[in-house]
């Protein structure tokens, strides 16, 4: 009686390794990854209709926009492109698509570096805001707070399980975290130096 070849252990481990290297990625998304999709879609649509409240009014926003150096183009450029990324990166969450994890992740690295600079803003500006409503507390507070959350999003971006659900277990933090910080770096700059031809 002929032995079945598929039974032999040399053939079972061939066939156990091949689909171990061809094996799916994890397809369940992580609840978090879940909730911030929704988030960020819901709130890239609420960004999306205050852009054209913006646009309504812009006539009468204009004089204490440049009163602050700011062009009034560029504030409806700047929200359109946080509506648009933020409404992407909610769809790519929910995709599990490594497209959405570079988005997501460039949103939480860009919303850190721009409080930071908000906070030191309003550090060196808080002779001329303390005789304001709310004071320089307020605002330094704000930004704060708003930093702690948006580095704890991006940590919980780079856990093992939420990497493995954008297929990116093999990603290199360090190096990515640098590309990250790179790219808003560029932004930044180009935006200082638009406001500077066009303020």
């Amino acid at each position: 009686m002929t032995k079945n070849p598929y039974d032999s252990p040399l053939f079972a481990s061939v066939s156990t390794s091949g689909a171990s290297e061809n094996a799916p990625r994890p397809t369940e998304r992580p609840v978090g990854v879940s909730v911030l999709a929704v988030l960020h879609i819901l709130g890239g649509l609420v960004l999306f209709g205050v852009q054209f409240l913006m646009f309504a009014r812009l006539d009468s926003m204009e004089e204490s926009l440049r009163a602050m150096g700011i062009p009034p183009v560029l504030v409806i450029v700047g929200v359109m492109f946080l509506s648009v990324l933020t409404i992407a990166s909610g769809i790519g969450m929910w995709m599990g698509t490594r497209w959405g994890w570079w988005l997501a992740a460039f949103y939480y690295v860009y919303g850190v570096l721009r409080n930071a600079s908000a906070l030191y803003t309003v550090v060196s500006m808080a002779d001329q805001l303390e005789g304001t409503a709310r004071g320089p507390e307020f605002y330094m507070i704000k930004h704060s707070v708003r930093i702690v959350i948006q580095s704890l999003l991006l940590m919980y971006f780079f856990k093992g399980n939420v990497l493995d659900y954008f297929d990116l277990s093999t990603l290199k933090k360090g190096k990515a975290l640098g590309i990250l910080v790179g790219i808003c770096g560029t932004i930044g700059a180009a935006l200082t130096a638009l406001t500077m031809i066009f303020g």
